[in-house]
């Protein structure tokens, strides 16, 4: 397994890897991602209309840096981020690394992967001198617990944000 960063992406191969794993998981996320515009909007409820496929947001999401991790030449994995962004959400005009999507295939989940993705950001940020920030749903456990191992803190939570009893929760962490 390999994890390799990418300003932007351009191979054809990782680009297709990306996008199957967009599809096959598109409706693990709240709201799925067919239904969203791009990768850092703030309304997550309301009127979004679901499309048959996360192309929009896969257009913008082509735009953003990568890790992803190969098994072999096979993307089983990947995590998005913007350099240099300031979350409007947050309100706090602090550059940060904002990480917008994470997706590790099923078969290889429990192998350190998502960690891995982690570890990387987190050094990539301290290298800058600056926080990780990312945002996720209250009721996504398995997410919520990797980033309180590493670390983070909720910093912001949207009460009903992604829907009745679903919150959008904003965490940080600040790198030494």
């Amino acid at each position: 397994m390999r994890i390799i960063d990418f300003e932007q992406l351009t191979e054809e191969h990782i680009l297709d890897g990306v996008w199957q794993l967009l599809c096959k998981y598109d409706h693990s996320f709240i709201p799925p991602l067919s239904a969203r515009e791009n990768t850092f909007q703030a309304e997550l409820t309301g009127s979004l209309i679901k499309k048959t496929e996360p192309r929009q947001y896969f257009e913008i999401l082509k735009q953003q840096a990568f890790l992803v991790a190969l098994d072999h030449h096979e993307v089983v994995g990947f995590m998005s981020y913007r350099p240099h962004y300031q979350c409007e959400d947050l309100n706090d005009h602090i550059n940060t690394i904002y990480v917008t999507t994470i997706i590790v295939d099923e078969a290889q989940r429990g192998k350190g992967i998502t960690s891995s993705f982690y570890k990387e950001i987190l050094a990539l940020a301290a290298s800058q001198a600056m926080p990780v920030t990312t945002r996720t749903w209250s009721t996504n456990a398995s997410h919520i617990h990797i980033l309180e191992k590493f670390g983070f803190h909720e910093v912001k939570r949207i009460q009903d944000g992604r829907g009745p009893n679903i919150d959008t929760v904003y965490y940080r962490k600040v790198t030494e």
